[in-house]
């Protein structure tokens, strides 16, 4: 099969074009953008300091200039496998803690209070995960490539909302 060529884009705010960022080829976009996501990196340039900090996702990335805020509800998906992740993890460790180990002796009231833990902790910690494979996944699914309208939504957030459109603030 082959893969469709990208189409000439703008250049990002360094000169760099993002799509050579991004492989074309399926199977290496995923190790890629997985790679970037586990990092915690753009998924488009894989430039680092993308979180303002551990919870706070800036609205582009300094390195390439890519908008990271899609649309209004972009991260609910992000939010949703933050909590089925977290929860299956925290699940699976906290059945192999209590009955795999010496925790099944313990009495039982520490045995809730390790699962509550893992419960409320795991996804405070895989949140910003959470929001770095929700936006590789979109990316993986629909690269600048395929679908040049998705890619330039982040442009048109740019420029000032136009009166009584969805993007328009009230003063």
């Amino acid at each position: 099969m082959v893969e469709p060529t990208p189409p000439p884009v703008e250049p990002s705010p360094n000169g760099l074009h993002r799509e050579q960022y991004i492989p074309t080829r399926s199977g290496e976009r995923a190790r890629v953008l997985l790679g970037r996501a586990l990092t915690r990196r753009c998924p488009y340039c894989g430039g680092r300091g993308i979180f303002a900090n551990y919870f706070t996702l800036k609205d582009q990335c300094p390195h390439c200039g890519a908008r990271f805020d899609r649309e209004e509800g972009y991260f609910l998906g992000g939010y949703a496998l933050n909590l089925i992740v977290a929860e299956f993890i925290g699940l699976g460790l906290a059945l192999f803690l209590i009955f795999g180990t010496a925790i099944r002796h313990a009495p039982l009231l520490a045995q809730e209070g390790l699962a509550v833990a893992l419960a409320v902790l795991l996804p405070i910690i895989f949140f910003p995960y959470s929001r770095t494979l929700w936006m590789a996944l979109d990316l993986y699914f629909n690269p600048p490539y395929k679908d040049r309208e998705r890619y330039l939504r982040s442009h048109e957030m740019d420029k000032p909302p136009e009166s009584g459109g969805p993007r328009s603030r009230k003063p």
